[in-house]
C-alpha cells in the first residue's frame, strides 16, 4: 500500500465548501482520476492533476463524523494498454457556477518507497485499484489507498450502496419531499427551511402530514382507551362521560372518567451539526449551526424522537400529551377539585386534564416533583408525569413547523404579562382554547399575554403556571452542571442510578439561551449550554441554573414571567424538597401494547 501526504482542498473546493456552508447548495462529488505527473508548487491553486490515466465515477459516499466524509472509487485496469505509477488522486465535485472543478489532491509520498504501480492488463488476472478518500471541511484530509488484485467491488459495497448514500445526505443535506427540516444558525441567529419544508408556511401545509395534523385532542380512559376524538360525539372535555360510547365491543357508560389528552403518532428525527464549537459551559460541544430533520416514518440515519417507549423499552406507535394543566381529582369524594383548595392525599388522589378548573399548585399541598409524579402514577398503568422527552416531541413539531424556537412571537405569549399579587395562584383556569381545538393560537378576542395558547391542542405548555418537568435530574457543583436523563421506567429525585449522564455540561448561571449541547445519542433533547441570546434570537427562552447540589427541572414560565416564557424556558434552580404556588404538573400517557415498526 503506497503511502499519500495529507490531502489539498483547492481553492476552488474552499469556495464550494463555503457555498455549502451557507446553505446555497449540496456538496456533490463526480469523479475520482489518478495520474503519474510529478506535481510541485502550491496544490491549493491548481485546477488538474496533470495527464489523467483513469478516472471512475465515485462508488460510494459515506459519512465518518460531523465533518469527515469518505469517497470511494474502483479502478480495474481490463482495459489499460500501458501501466503507470499512481502518484496522484484528485477528487472532484460539481460547482453551481463552475460546473465540475478538482475539489482536492493527493499526492503520493515517495521519501521512502516509490509511488504504487497500477500494471497493465495481462489477458490473465485483472487487478483493481481500490480509492477511499476521506476528506473534511479543512485540509487536513488523510488518503488511503490499497491494490486488491482479485476483483472490484464487493457484494457487501454493492448492498450497502443505497444506505451510505442516505448516511452521507446527513452530511449535505436531504433533499426528499417527504423529509421536513430546518437548518439554525445559532451564531448568526438564522434559520432556513430545507428539505420537504423548504417553500412551506405554519399552519395548513403542516396539518397535511402526520407528525402535526395527526395530533388531536381526545378523551382517554384510565385504561388508556379512546373513547372519542373532538368533534365526534360523545367527546367532553369536562372529565366524565355524558352518555354512553361503545368501543368495539366495549360499552362504556356515562359517567366514565375520561381525561382530555392530545394523541400524538410517532416520528422520526435526525440532528446534523453542519458547524459546532467547545460548549460554553466548559465541557463538552455546541451547535454552532445545525440541521434538524422529521421524517413521519423510519429513514436510515433517523431515530425515533423520544417519549415513546413503554415501561419496558419497547416502541409504541402514539403518545397522548395533556391537553390542560393537572388537577387533582379527589378519589375519596369521587369529583374533581377545580379551585386548587384541596390537599391531596397522595397515596390516591389523581392528577388530572380536564377544562374549567385551576391548575393544581404547592399553595395548599405539598406538590414537590415526586407527590405530582405519585399522582399520575395512581392513575394507572402507563400514566406518569411529563417528563424531559415527551417535551422534545412538541419542541422539535414546533421549531420545524415555525422555523423558529420562539413560540411567544409565533404562537402566542400565553398568560405571562399578570402582575404577581405575592401569596395566591394566580393561574386562570384550563379550557380556554377549547375552540382551537387541534389548532395553534390563542382564543379569539383574547388579549395576548393575558389569556390561554395552545400549540395543536396542548393548552399553555408556556406561561400560566409551571409545570415539573420529570426524567432529567441535574447535579451541580461550582464549575460543572452534569445532566441526567431518563426516557422510560421508574422516575426518581437526586440520583443517577439508571440515568444516563449528557456529554456535556450544562450552562452555570442564568439568561437568554443562545446555544444548545451535542449528545449525538440523546440529539432529541434541548439542552442550554450558552445564555448570550436574546428575548427574541436565536431562542428567546430564557434559563436559570445558579445553585450547587442536586436539581429538578420546570418548564415554561409563569402568569407575570413576560418574554422569558417559551417551550424551551427551564428552571433548575428548585430542589426536589420545593413546592411553589405557581409550580404544578401535565400528565403523560405512554401505551403499553401497541408496538411500533
Amino acid at each position: 500500500m503506497g503511502a499519500f501526504k495529507s490531502a489539498v482542498i483547492t481553492t476552488k473546493g474552499q469556495a464550494l465548501l463555503a457555498k455549502v456552508v451557507a446553505g446555497t447548495c449540496k456538496l456533490e462529488f463526480t469523479k475520482i482520476a489518478v495520474s503519474e505527473n510529478t506535481l510541485s508548487g502550491d496544490l491549493a491553486s491548481k485546477t488538474g492533476i496533470g495527464t489523467v490515466k483513469q478516472s471512475e465515477k465515485v462508488a460510494s459516499v459515506v459519512r465518518q463524523n460531523g465533518a469527515n466524509v469518505k469517497v470511494s472509487a474502483s479502478f480495474s485496469n481490463e482495459t489499460l494498454g500501458a501501466g503507470y505509477y499512481v502518484r496522484n488522486i484528485g477528487l472532484y465535485a460539481t460547482d453551481p457556477s463552475d460546473g465540475e472543478i478538482l475539489y482536492s489532491i493527493s499526492v503520493a509520498d515517495e521519501s521512502e518507497a516509490t509511488a504504487d504501480w497500477m500494471p497493465p492488463f495481462n489477458g490473465i488476472g485483472v487487478s483493481s485499484l481500490l480509492v477511499d478518500l476521506v476528506t473534511a471541511v479543512s485540509n487536513a484530509s488523510s488518503v488511503e489507498v490499497t491494490v486488491d488484485p482479485s476483483a472490484g467491488a464487493t457484494v457487501a459495497q454493492i448492498t450497502n450502496l443505497q444506505e451510505q448514500i442516505n448516511d452521507v445526505r446527513t452530511f449535505v443535506g436531504y433533499e426528499q419531499d417527504d423529509v421536513y427540516g430546518v437548518e439554525v444558525d445559532f451564531v448568526n441567529k438564522k434559520f432556513t427551511r430545507l428539505a420537504g419544508a423548504e417553500n412551506m408556511t405554519a399552519g395548513d401545509d403542516f396539518s397535511a402530514l402526520t407528525p402535526w395534523g395527526g395530533r388531536k385532542r381526545c378523551i382517554l380512559t384510565n385504561e388508556g382507551v379512546v373513547l372519542a376524538y373532538r368533534g365526534e360525539t360523545g367527546y367532553t372535555e369536562a372529565g366524565a362521560t355524558t352518555q354512553a360510547i361503545t368501543v368495539g365491543d366495549t360499552e362504556y357508560p356515562s359517567g366514565t372518567k375520561v381525561q382530555v389528552m392530545v394523541e400524538q403518532p410517532i416520528f422520526y428525527v435526525k440532528t446534523v451539526s453542519v458547524s459546532g464549537a467547545a460548549a460554553n459551559s466548559g465541557r463538552g460541544k455546541q451547535y454552532s449551526k445545525a440541521r434538524y430533520y422529521i421524517s413521519p416514518t423510519p429513514k436510515t440515519g433517523f431515530k425515533p424522537v423520544g417519549g415513546f417507549k413503554d415501561a419496558n423499552g419497547n416502541l409504541q406507535d402514539k403518545i397522548y400529551l395533556a391537553a390542560y394543566e393537572g388537577c387533582v381529582y379527589d378519589s375519596s369524594a369521587g369529583t374533581y377539585c377545580k379551585d386548587d383548595t384541596l390537599v391531596a392525599d397522595f397515596a390516591t388522589d389523581m392528577l388530572s386534564s380536564i377544562a374549567s378548573a385551576k391548575p393544581a399548585s404547592g399553595l395548599s399541598q405539598v406538590l414537590t416533583r415526586a407527590n405530582a409524579r405519585k399522582m399520575a402514577n395512581n392513575r394507572g398503568t402507563g400514566w406518569q408525569l411529563s417528563n424531559i422527552f415527551s417535551l422534545s416531541a412538541t419542541q422539535w413539531l414546533i421549531l420545524v413547523e415555525y422555523a423558529s424556537f420562539d413560540a411567544q412571537s409565533k404562537i402566542g405569549k400565553g398568560v405571562s404579562t399578570f402582575t404577581d399579587d405575592g401569596t395566591t395562584n394566580m393561574s386562570v383556569i384550563t379550557g380556554a382554547t377549547a375552540g382551537v381545538g387541534n389548532g395553534s393560537g390563542i382564543p379569539d378576542g383574547g388579549t395576548d399575554g393575558q389569556c390561554s395558547v395552545s400549540y395543536r391542542g396542548e393548552e399553555n405548555l408556556w406561561g400560566n403556571i409551571w409545570t415539573w418537568l420529570d426524567g432529567i435530574n441535574i447535579y451541580n457543583t461550582a464549575t460543572e452542571s452534569t445532566v441526567y436523563v431518563k426516557e422510560f421506567g421508574t422516575m426518581a429525585d437526586d440520583t443517577a442510578d439508571g440515568y444516563t449522564a449528557l456529554g456535556f455540561s450544562a450552562k452555570n448561571g442564568s439568561g437568554y439561551i443562545s446555544a444548545f449541547g451535542i449528545d449525538e445519542d440523546l440529539a432529541e433533547v434541548f439542552i442550554p449550554v450558552a445564555l448570550a441570546g436574546s428575548s427574541t434570537l436565536p431562542v428567546g427562552d430564557y434559563f436559570w441554573n445558579a445553585y450547587t447540589g442536586w436539581r429538578v427541572a420546570r418548564l415554561g414560565g409563569g402568569w407575570d414571567y413576560g418574554s422569558v416564557c417559551g417551550a424551551w424556558c427551564l428552571y433548575w434552580n428548585g430542589a426536589s424538597s420545593n413546592r411553589y404556588r405557581y409550580v404544578g404538573g401535565r400528565l403523560l400517557y405512554v401505551p403499553q401494547t401497541s408496538v411500533a415498526a
